[in-house]
């Protein structure tokens, strides 16, 4: 039987509005030593994703200006995003066709359910490999 999505999923509770300031998403990313923030809007819609990927673009291209940002200014938008029912075979093969290690999980309304990155796919993966050598 196929593996899905909502299988392997966690539930991301590091979450920033798009007005937020810069610096809070960061604190919030060392707070929970986590990769990345979801950005949402007030229907709590999935708008982006703030990613130490970004932090790093951004930093170099704006420098001192960076850290006063808004989230919304410098989040990844359109974000990659899987459903909870894909297949965990073709979310994997998307994540390395993109070069992306976050990705929310979203249902029909657009809303965050969930969410995989490959530190959490390893852990996993790992499970289950010593499982099947017992």
């Amino acid at each position: 039987m196929a593996r899905l999505v909502k299988d392997y999923m966690v539930k991301k509770k590091e979450i920033v509005d798009p007005q937020d300031a810069v610096i809070s998403a960061i604190e919030v990313m060392v707070e929970n030593d986590v990769g990345s923030v979801l950005v949402v809007d007030k229907d709590e819609k999935l708008i982006g994703i703030f990613t130490e990927r970004d932090l790093l673009r951004h930093c170099l291209e704006t420098q001192s200006k960076f850290l006063y940002m808004t989230v919304g200014e410098v989040m990844s938008s359109p974000v990659i995003s899987v459903t909870p029912d894909m297949k965990m075979a073709d979310a994997l093969d998307l994540m390395a066709e993109k070069d992306i290690r976050h990705v929310p999980v979203l249902d029909k309304d657009g809303r965050c359910v969930g969410y995989i990155t490959w530190k959490n796919l390893f852990k996993q993966f790992s499970k289950h490999i010593k499982q099947a050598e017992l």
